[in-house]
């Protein structure tokens, strides 16, 4: 069974069903911790430096860090996470809200991809993936696969090398790419398989959910 590890921050609320697994783990980022309260689901570790949670009624056992670091609550998470040895993570209310702290966990999906680890930003409307010297794979069966949907790719490092892209409507094979360009912004999928590879640089797929 595959073990999925959880975060969940203070932002956006996203509406999709959890369901957890014994295995999985769920961790609240600060003021994630008001946002597992609201949907009734319960953190098995609870983090941060706890300025923006609301709630009066964090465990006994939650990790305090100081305000003044170098980690974001949600980086924290996932180098936890990490350590306990998962390798895909789905992150909530990671994304709206603050434009910093968006692009902060943007750049988290790329510190895990560079370990070797999978992580997709969810918010109600759309969703992030980031792969670094690798491919991301969104199956024709998923629910968001479907003719006209917009799924756009951009490239996260100054030169992303042989980037392709099969299945989408607009097909790429062997292209460079730059950080500098938007050149994969408001592609469409078509129903089919979608990969979505470079085989070196970090680039992010960002897909709208329905």
């Amino acid at each position: 069974m595959d073990r999925i590890c959880y975060i969940f921050g203070a932002g956006d609320r996203c509406k999709r069903p959890i369901s957890l697994n014994p295995k999985d783990l769920v961790i609240a980022a600060d003021g994630g911790f008001d946002y597992l309260e609201e949907i009734g689901l319960r953190a098995d570790i609870v983090l941060g430096d706890f300025d923006s949670v609301v709630s009066q009624d964090l465990p006994y056992d939650s990790l305090r860090y100081p305000r003044d670091k170098d980690d974001t609550d949600m980086m924290l998470a996932a180098k936890t996470g990490l350590e306990k040895g998962y390798t895909e993570f789905i992150i909530f209310g990671g994304l709206g809200g603050r434009l910093d702290h968006t692009l902060a966990n943007i750049q988290l999906l790329t510190f895990l991809s560079k370990k070797g680890a999978s992580g997709t930003l969810y918010c109600d409307d759309y969703a992030i993936r980031v792969v670094n010297n690798g491919s991301i794979v969104l199956g024709k069966d998923s629910e968001f696969n479907v003719a006209g949907n917009l799924c756009s790719v951009f490239a996260l490092d100054r030169h992303c090398h042989n980037v392709t892209i099969s299945g989408l409507k607009y097909e790429v094979t062997g292209e460079d790419w730059y950080n500098h360009l938007p050149t994969g912004v408001s592609n469409e999928f078509t129903g089919k398989r979608v990969v979505v590879s470079c085989t070196k640089g970090s680039i992010a797929v960002m897909w709208h959910l329905v």
